[in-house]
């Protein structure tokens, strides 16, 4: 594991990944799977549930800064009358978080599939949680689906390469004379 990054992922109770994906069509533009609803916390729950008593949350932390660009999150659903929407939040590293709001109806078979992308950011813990809004169907819920890692830029890389070139540079001059 020579320069590998690894991650941890915990939560506000056990964490669950066990319900098979439920839409009726997979939402296109990643490169998720959907084999699975994503994760969430409880024995009997593959989401993240936020009640007026409790607001559960899942953490992933990475063993070195990794540069974020994406996340995203299945089960986040707009109320069938219009009135009410889940949110899912995501903040790196303690900082503002990252909203993602229901765009599909519940109960039309839809994913509840929402993505948040923007300009690549280094984070080394990620926590992820839904707010208390609902989309009338029991409590508010969600799962994380995935998080999107961009490539990180390495400099050492670069300045190999020029000193590759000068080295080749020279060596011609040396045979030239």
């Amino acid at each position: 594991m020579n320069g590998a990054v690894t991650w941890t992922m915990t939560g506000s109770g056990y964490l669950n990944n066990s319900q098979l994906f439920d839409g009726n069509s997979k939402p296109t533009g990643t490169g998720l799977a959907f084999e699975r609803d994503g994760y969430g916390v409880g024995l009997n729950d593959d989401e993240i549930t936020t009640t007026p008593m409790r607001q559960e949350w899942i953490e992933v932390a990475f063993s070195s800064p990794v540069m974020v660009s994406a996340f995203y999150f299945l089960d986040l659903f707009q109320a069938r009358t219009g009135g009410t929407l889940e949110i899912g939040q995501a903040s790196i590293d303690g900082g503002a978080p990252v909203s993602l709001v229901a765009v599909d109806l519940a109960g039309t078979g839809a994913a509840g599939f929402v993505a948040a992308a923007f300009q690549p950011i280094y984070a080394s813990v990620i926590r992820f949680t839904v707010l208390n809004s609902n989309d009338n169907l029991g409590y508010a819920d969600g799962a994380l689906a995935g998080i999107e890692l961009a490539p990180v830029p390495v400099p050492a890389a670069g300045l190999m390469l020029l000193g590759g070139l000068g080295g080749l540079a020279m060596f011609r001059r040396r045979a030239r004379a």
